[in-house]
């Protein structure tokens, strides 16, 4: 629900909690470095809400608390809440707007709405806010609930489920498995709980993280969906994308949302490397473009293909040829 801490760039993983009694003032932990600046806003009934961020906050009847603690990463956001019954008015524009978000009620009753009626639901009690959604509110009528929830940027988002409305249909009316969801989301209310931190513990938090909120979005709204093997991800993208003369592990573990070092493992697993599949797909690229347009110069195809010398072309050329003599597969 709430905007990323750009400061973790820098390596620093931002704890953000704030509380808010009944009508009084809001206390927060963590203003100045988060960007959340309370200020006060109409509740629609004649009343003052608290505002953190782009979130207004309206307790009803002026009774009870609202508690909330968040983890902020560079790509996911998690939050947990408790809170009574109360509106909350979420205005989604800028990076806000592009995110994804998952909310799920751990207890207590919340309905959530957007203008557009964007929102897919999962029972019991998981609702999905996708990237480009207008301005969300939610409305929480027991006396006492939780909310968990986790958001993605829309670029990660995309990279776990690049059509989630084909799949989501699918699993839409199907109730959900939530005892196996349970360990996933006890990992994100711990983090909600810890303490900033500059370390190297920063990292593996992160990769971490961003592995929950793939599992977790994974299991309840990629239905249907067939997820590839990462080494079959990898060939993809060096297929896709073998024309970059820069093209590497680090750029090819950027674009799947994980470490280099995984990256490495997977290749490992599947006897080969990044260099042997990256040169025989320029290689294959150029046996074709040499066949297919017989007056282009090796300059030529070798800058078409992504290989950054002709002396580079030449060396894989001659590689594949002996391969084939010998009857061998990269």
């Amino acid at each position: 629900m709430f905007d990323r801490n750009d400061l973790l760039r820098n390596g620093k993983l931002s704890n953000v909690r704030f509380e808010k009694q009944g009508n009084g003032s809001l206390r927060t932990n963590n203003v100045n470095a988060t960007g959340y600046s309370p200020s006060k806003a109409n509740g629609g009934d004649g009343s003052e809400a608290e505002s953190v961020g782009n979130a207004h906050i309206h307790i009803a009847n002026g009774v009870g608390k609202v508690v909330a603690r968040s983890a902020i990463f560079p790509e996911v956001s998690f939050s947990h809440m408790t809170l009574p019954a109360t509106v909350m008015d979420w205005k989604r524009d800028g990076a806000t707007a592009k995110m994804a978000t998952m909310t799920f009620l751990i207890h207590g009753h919340v309905e959530i709405s957007t203008a557009d009626n964007q929102i897919l639901k999962r029972r019991p009690g998981v609702f999905l806010i996708p990237p480009e959604t207008g301005d969300v509110v939610f409305k929480t009528s027991a006396p006492a609930n939780e909310l968990i929830g986790v958001s993605l940027s829309s670029r990660l988002f995309a990279t776990i489920l690049p059509d989630y409305k084909t799949y989501s249909m699918m699993g839409q009316n199907s109730k959900l498995d939530v005892v196996s969801l349970q360990p996933l989301l006890a990992f994100v209310v711990s983090a909600c709980n810890l303490n900033n931190q500059h370390s190297q513990m920063v990292d593996t938090l992160e990769t971490v993280a961003n592995d929950v909120a793939r599992s977790l979005l994974i299991a309840c709204f990629g239905q249907g969906m067939s997820v590839m093997p990462l080494i079959e991800r990898v060939r993809k993208y060096i297929a896709e994308n073998y024309t970059d003369s820069a093209l590497s592990v680090a750029k090819t573990a950027e674009h799947e949302n994980v470490s280099v070092r995984t990256v490495q493992l997977a290749l490992q697993e599947a006897d080969t490397n990044f260099t042997a599949l990256v040169r025989r797909a320029r290689t294959e690229a150029a046996l074709e473009l040499r066949k297919s347009q017989p007056s282009l110069t090796l300059v030529e195809i070798g800058d078409r293909c992504g290989f950054g010398s002709v002396s580079s072309l030449r060396r894989a050329l001659k590689i594949h040829e002996e391969m084939e003599d010998d009857g061998e597969e990269e």
